[in-house]
């Protein structure tokens, strides 16, 4: 019985070994075939990768680009979105989305939002969930090792400096926590998308015999706050809402 748990063992891992091998070939073949101008090849090889249940922010990059020099950009921005979804503190991501979203006919002007919320948002976006999550934890250790420091000193100057440090670092612990908790939602959210159809008209309710109330094009970035059968209730950075057919968006 304990040979066979062992060829078992033996042959899982083996089999890991060898399917890490086949994605990073895959992965090296697709970053050949870009650096050679072959952008439809990549794209079939970055897909195949992600078709095996691999994903990270490289891949999905790699794939925005590789769309982009097709002039594909609603399929450069999607691409990008997911990148930056995983990894919101790259810059090269962020700047690539910035350039693609230039090219986007839509231009939406965000709703004004509260310079508070507006800067605690950003830095809750400036890294990802684990990121967040290994900064709560060295702030939670710098906590432990304050109090253990607080509680062994004799000096009160540096009772009151370590129960200082102490203080701080657990009230910072408690929002990195708190912005490594909500990161790891919007990660996982399947609540936001890009418009794929050249045009959408954004009606007043699921009804394409409903009044129309405005128009989108392809490449904007939009919020999916209801569904009804084929239908999505969106909203768009300006706060403005309506029903669009679910067939006309790409989740991020």
């Amino acid at each position: 019985m304990k040979k066979k748990i062992i060829v078992l063992c033996l042959l899982f891992t083996c089999s890991n070994f060898l399917y890490s091998d086949n994605i990073e070939e895959l992965f090296n073949q697709a970053n050949s075939s870009y650096k050679n101008a072959d952008y439809q090849k990549a794209i079939e090889l970055y897909k195949e990768i992600i078709q095996n249940g691999y994903e990270s922010a490289e891949i999905y990059y790699n794939l925005g680009n590789a769309y982009y020099r097709l002039v594909k950009i609603p399929h450069s921005i999607l691409y990008y979105e997911r990148a930056h979804k995983l990894s919101p503190e790259d810059s090269e991501i962020r700047f690539n989305l910035h350039i693609a979203n230039l090219r986007s006919i839509d231009k939406i002007e965000p709703i004004p939002k509260f310079f508070l919320t507006e800067w605690l948002e950003s830095l809750q976006n400036y890294f990802s969930s684990s990121r967040w999550a290994t900064v709560t934890i060295f702030l939670s250790w710098l906590t432990f090792i304050a109090l253990a420091a607080f509680l062994l000193f004799i000096s009160s100057f540096l009772r009151k400096t370590f129960f200082a440090i102490a203080v701080i670092s657990a009230l910072l612990c408690m929002l990195s926590l708190f912005f490594s908790i909500e990161t790891n939602k919007l990660e996982n959210s399947r609540d936001s998308a890009i418009v794929f159809s050249p045009s959408v008209t954004v009606k007043s309710s699921p009804d394409m015999n409903s009044v129309t109330l405005f128009t989108l094009h392809e490449g904007t970035k939009l919020q999916i706050i209801d569904r009804l059968s084929d239908w999505v209730k969106i909203k768009i950075a300006d706060g403005n809402i309506g029903w669009i057919p679910e067939k006309a968006i790409e989740l991020i």
